[in-house]
C-alpha cells in the first residue's frame, strides 16, 4: 500500500507504508529532481522500474510510471537492480541504459539558491524542540546575510554559496561531518550544534 510522501500536483513522488530511511532520502532527492524544469519534463516520459543497491546492501526499488514514481524498500520481482553510490550524493555507479541514466540526472539535481534553501531548512525545523528561534545564514562569497525568525536564541552558519546550498538541502552525509570539513562554519553551542544534526537529518530525509 503506497501513500504521498507529500501533497502536490504533478509529477508526484510515492513511498511505500514502512519507508525506509534509503526510500525516504531517496525520495527527497527525487522530489528535489521533480522540481526542476527541464527534469520534470523528462519525467512525465519516463515509464518501467530500475531496482538501486548500495554497497552497504541497502536496496530500494524506483518505479516510474504516468509522470510519477514510487519508491519502495526491497528489490522487486522482476526487475533489474543496478549499483548505487551514496557517497557524497547519489550516483548510479554500474548500469546503463536510458532509466538509468533518467534517473541518474533525477537523483543528482541542480542545488536551489542558497537562500530558498535557507528558507526551506528554517520552515521544516523552525518549530522543532531546541531549534534556535533565529538563524542567521551568511554567503562567505559576498557577505550577503539572511536572518530568519526572532529572539535571543541564536545560531549562525557560514559558507559559501554552494555549500550553503548543499547542506541546507540536506546534503552530504551529517551537518557535523559538513562543519568538520570546513566547509561550513557555525557559531553557537554544543547542544545547538546536536539539534542541527538532526534538523539537517529531517531534511534529507524529507521533512
Amino acid at each position: 500500500m503506497s501513500r504521498l510522501a507529500e501533497p502536490q500536483a504533478q509529477p508526484r513522488v510515492l513511498v511505500d507504508g514502512e519507508p525506509t530511511p534509503l526510500v525516504l532520502s531517496l525520495a527527497r532527492t527525487l522530489r528535489e529532481g521533480a522540481s526542476d524544469p527541464g527534469l520534470a519534463a523528462e519525467l512525465d516520459t519516463l515509464t518501467g522500474a530500475l531496482g538501486l543497491r548500495l554497497e552497504d546492501g541497502q536496496v530500494a526499488t524506483v518505479r516510474f510510471a504516468d509522470g510519477g514514481v514510487q519508491v519502495r524498500h526491497g528489490i522487486a520481482d522482476g526487475v533489474d537492480a543496478v549499483a548505487l553510490q551514496a557517497d557524497p550524493e547519489y550516483t548510479i555507479t554500474e548500469g546503463s541504459g536510458p532509466l538509468a541514466d533518467a534517473l541518474s540526472r533525477l537523483l543528482d539535481p541542480p542545488p536551489p539558491p542558497w537562500r530558498d534553501a535557507a528558507t526551506s531548512f528554517w520552515s521544516i525545523n523552525q518549530s522543532a524542540p531546541g531549534f534556535p528561534s533565529r538563524l542567521v545564514v551568511v554567503c562567505t562569497d559576498d557577505g550577503e546575510e539572511l536572518v530568519l525568525g526572532e529572539g535571543p536564541d541564536t545560531y549562525e552558519i557560514h559558507g559559501s554559496a554552494d555549500a550553503l546550498a548543499a547542506v541546507l538541502t540536506g546534503r552530504g552525509d551529517s551537518f557535523l561531518l559538513v562543519v568538520a570539513s570546513g566547509a561550513i562554519t557555525v557559531v553557537g553551542g554544543v547542544g545547538q550544534l546536536s539539534v542541527m544534526c538532526g534538523a539537517h537529518w529531517k531534511v534529507r530525509f524529507g521533512g
